[in-house]
């Protein structure tokens, strides 16, 4: 409809309708359960996993400025108080020379100092120095593992496919479930660890255990 050459125009509105939750203190208790072991294999699951991917996170940022500082540390070897040693290394006159404090250096047949031998010249010192490294080394398992159905002995085989300082990550199968886990080395072949899951029956499973490597 047009008036004096215009269209009229209508505004329609059109409601919408929200639903909207609200806050049932029961179902907050339900949901809340101190009392309940599901709800804490849930919570404890769900921590670690924040925990260890948190860890990883932290763990790659500190040692690539901690590798980045001990890759130019001078080599120092302790032959004795007060005493030197040469070795030579080619048939040009230059040789290895340690010094009465232990410290490595390259000279020429001049003795004039051409090096100061660092960790980043010697790769397998380098890798050995380093406090993270990937591995694959098969590992054996054994433990108490925690579930809806409660607790039980699990025992199982794995790899331990990372390793920082002291301590290792590792994932493993069981008889009850399949984990990932980090451990803490006790002995040069064992350590403590503790991991979390999935059981075959598709229920979230925790397990502390002890790992030893074959």
């Amino acid at each position: 409809m047009k008036k004096n050459g215009i269209p009229k125009r209508f505004n329609v509105s059109i409601g919408k309708r929200y639903n909207r939750e609200h806050f049932e203190l029961k179902k907050f208790g339900k949901g809340f359960n101190l009392l309940s072991p599901i709800w804490w294999s849930k919570a404890v699951s769900d921590f670690f996993k924040v925990l260890v991917i948190c860890g990883i996170i932290f763990v790659v940022i500190f040692s690539w400025g901690y590798i980045s500082g001990t890759r130019n540390k001078p080599v120092k070897i302790d032959i004795g108080y007060g005493k030197e040693a040469i070795i030579e290394i080619n048939e040009v006159g230059d040789h290895l020379y340690i010094d009465k404090k232990g410290f490595v250096y390259i000279r020429d047949k001049d003795e004039n100092i051409l090096k100061q031998v660092s960790v980043k010249d010697i790769p397998g010192l380098k890798k050995k120095l380093s406090p993270v490294g990937f591995q694959l080394k098969p590992i054996g398992i054994m433990g108490a593992g925690f579930g809806i159905e409660g607790g039980a002995f699990e025992g199982g085989v794995g790899l331990s496919f990372l390793r920082y300082w002291k301590m290792e990550l590792e994932t493993f199968l069981t008889n009850r479930g399949i984990y990932i886990g980090s451990s803490y080395k006790i002995t040069d072949n064992s350590n403590v660890g503790l991991g979390v899951g999935k059981g075959y029956k598709g229920d979230n499973r925790m397990i502390l255990y002890y790992r030893w490597r074959f």
